[in-house]
């Protein structure tokens, strides 16, 4: 296994604000700038299909939402040959404002090549993608 998280805190925003965006699956490019398009089979909830383009990728990716408390946390799971890569997106109020944290887990037979692959490219750009994200946030 192997894993990486993201956090920063911000201050002025709701995890409403926050929640709002994430279950907006067809706006996700507007904060995840890696995203050609988006869109999901249902709604935000546990089970849900995300479907996406990522840009300078040559196929589309399938993730499904396994874990999802709404204002909280969300967890998609996607599969890939002899490994599985979990985002898990958390948020909670903490004394000086709001916590955002995403967590990059790969598991599997071939952690090691989908790391190399996926994942650390993926860890890579969190940072920018939270920002946007907060960017956004405050933009509505």
């Amino acid at each position: 296994m192997w894993q990486k998280s993201y956090s920063t805190t911000v201050q002025g925003l709701e995890p409403q604000q926050i929640w709002q965006i994430w279950a907006d699956v067809p706006t996700r490019p507007a904060w995840d700038d890696d995203t050609e398009w988006a869109k999901a089979d249902g709604p935000f909830e546990n089970g849900t299909v995300i479907t996406m383009k990522p840009k300078g990728w040559p196929k589309i990716v399938t993730m499904k939402i396994v874990e999802c408390i709404p204002n909280q946390l969300f967890t998609d799971y996607t599969r890939f040959p002899l490994a599985a890569l979990y985002g898990t997106h958390h948020m909670e109020k903490v004394e000086n404002g709001l916590k955002l944290t995403t967590t990059i887990k790969v598991e599997g037979p071939l952690t090691w090549v989908w790391r190399k692959i996926v994942a650390e490219e993926i860890v890579a750009t969190l940072p920018h993608q939270t920002e946007l994200l907060i960017k956004r946030a405050r933009q509505q």
